[in-house]
């Protein structure tokens, strides 16, 4: 849209901390994964460097703040939309893999339900828990 006109201006898209893919919190969302993964602030900072891999305009790894001061770890992320090819490509690498991140993290826990939404969504992802 801002590439044909119809906004005026860059859009910056951005999210705090996507509790499936970036955020490791023994309290919420990430609590009793199935592997027992639910302590470990891998996936934040795996999420963080594939943002950064995938051109995002700005990556941040933060913890705690509030309620959830000392409990938590998570990546955000920022990419902005200038109506550049760039930018386009900056977007779709971004959004796409952040989403993904939350989405292989919960097959690699072993929820199969996440193995369907890979099929469904043509994500490659080898399963490592399979002989």
């Amino acid at each position: 849209m801002v590439a044909d006109g119809t906004l005026s201006g860059p859009v910056a898209f951005s999210r705090d901390h996507l509790d499936a893919g970036a955020m490791a919190h023994p309290k919420i969302m990430t609590e009793n994964m199935k592997d027992g993964s639910d302590a470990i602030a891998d996936w934040p900072l795996l999420n963080a460097m594939l943002n950064c891999s995938s051109s995002a305009d700005l990556v941040a790894i933060h913890s705690g703040g509030g309620g959830y001061s000392g409990f938590m770890t998570s990546a955000g992320v920022t990419v902005v939309a200038d109506g550049t090819e760039e930018a386009k490509q900056r977007l779709s690498l971004s959004l796409n893999n952040d989403t993904g991140i939350g989405v292989m993290r919960y097959a690699d826990a072993g929820y199969e339900e996440s193995h369907d939404a890979i099929e469904a969504s043509g994500l490659n992802y080898i399963n490592l828990n399979q002989p």
